[in-house]
């Protein structure tokens, strides 16, 4: 099972945040909501005006903006009822890794200390469980694959009697071919044959019914046995085969079980290290927000924090239906912004909304594209007027 990290790609978060980068240019990012799924929204209205070449290539108007980077919970937080007492950290504070964000209530403490207890509890047990049925199961399967081989072994020793019985088919046929040459010599002398002629088609009459007898019951029994052995054969044949699925089975059981009680003592783990279930920041950094506050109920999903990345600028613009089949993510693109003396400079599209922004009416659907810029330099600011400068197929198709 895997477990949420503790952090998540940068987005531009729809959160009430002021952040200060280190190069001296200041800037103010205004939305609501702290949810971290909040990539795909718009930060501001956007003029979506579009500027569209002979060539393909077209334009979008966004507005930069600074990443953030989500703090999440490292447990599980909607097990049981937790509930936030006091916030000790809002937006724009600074603070240094180990400072107090927020208290959750010892109320909400005690019960989630419960919760993982009984669940490890729970866990361990099913582990138990499930390595006695892989060893229970492993000598249940070898004894069914012994059986198996065995009946496919006495199938084939069925098989090869009957091979016999066709051999004695064989010696009286031979017998009828020694009569037919008798009868054909004795003729030629019949006064002194007449007598051994009689006697041996008495014999003959005997042996004919014997082996029309013979032949009714081989033909019958022949059938069955090759009915048997060739079940038996195939049974034999995938004897192994099920026997290994049978233990990969048990075996993936163990597995899931063993995963599912690391991870219940890894979340343990991290919600015991909560002194006095303060929730204490990750890293140093500017603080865009803290989603909670005192007597609210923490959400699965919701970062605990959010801090300013000033490394990634972000451009949200909106790009029209006609042209949105254009655009992939990974997809680099120019942009230009406002007031920057190096010109345009590189971005690539980081994600594309899933679903469409109703623009009114059908002919203006649009579908919100984010737009992320190295800024490691810091160069960059958050607030300035952006280009956003799309290849068109044609100029793709000649890269």
């Amino acid at each position: 099972m895997r477990k949420p990290g503790k952090r998540m790609a940068s987005v531009i978060a729809s959160i009430a945040a002021v952040c200060v980068m280190t190069g001296g240019i200041g800037y103010q990012a205004a939305v609501s909501g702290a949810q971290t799924d909040s990539t795909e929204s718009s930060v501001k209205d956007q003029n979506t005006d579009q500027q569209e070449s002979t060539d393909g290539s077209f334009s979008e108007e966004g507005t930069t903006q600074i990443s953030t980077v989500s703090q999440m919970p490292e447990f599980t937080v909607n097990a049981v009822t937790m509930t936030v007492e006091e916030v000790y950290a809002s937006s724009g504070d600074t603070v240094s890794k180990g400072d107090a964000l927020f208290k959750l209530t010892d109320e909400s403490m005690e019960a989630a200390k419960s919760y993982y207890e009984d669940a490890i509890s729970d866990a361990e047990n099913t582990l138990k469980t499930a390595e006695a049925n892989l060893a229970s199961g492993k000598l249940s399967a070898e004894s069914t694959k012994q059986d198996a081989d065995l009946t496919a072994q006495t199938a084939a020793d069925s098989y090869q009697a009957q091979q016999s019985a066709d051999a004695v088919q064989s010696t009286l046929e031979q017998a009828q071919k020694e009569f037919d040459s008798a009868v054909e010599t004795y003729n030629k002398n019949v006064e002194e044959t007449n007598t051994k002629i009689t006697e041996l088609m008495d014999s003959l009459d005997d042996l004919k019914s014997d082996y029309e007898q013979a032949e009714r019951d081989a033909t019958t029994q022949k059938a069955e046995l090759q009915n048997e052995y060739d079940t038996a054969v195939v049974e034999g044949k995938y004897a192994g085969s099920t026997y290994e699925s049978t233990v990969s089975e048990l075996e993936s059981a163990v597995e899931s079980a063993q995963d599912t009680l690391d991870t219940l003592k890894e979340e343990q783990t991290a919600l015991l290290a909560l002194e006095n279930g303060v929730v204490t920041a990750d890293e140093d950094g500017t603080i865009a927000a803290v989603p909670y506050e005192a007597e609210d109920t923490l959400q699965s999903g919701t970062a605990f924090a959010l801090y300013c990345d000033t490394q990634t600028i972000m451009i949200s613009v909106e790009v029209p239906q006609e042209n949105i089949a254009q655009v992939g993510v990974g997809d680099e693109v120019s942009v230009m912004i406002a007031g920057n003396r190096d010109g345009a400079v590189t971005g690539t599209v980081s994600s594309i909304a899933s679903s469409a922004t109703t623009g009114g009416s059908v002919s203006n659907v649009t579908y919100a594209v984010i737009i992320s810029i190295d800024n490691s330099d810091g160069r960059l600011g958050s607030g300035s007027s952006a280009t956003v400068i799309f290849q068109g197929e044609q100029e793709k198709k000649t890269e």
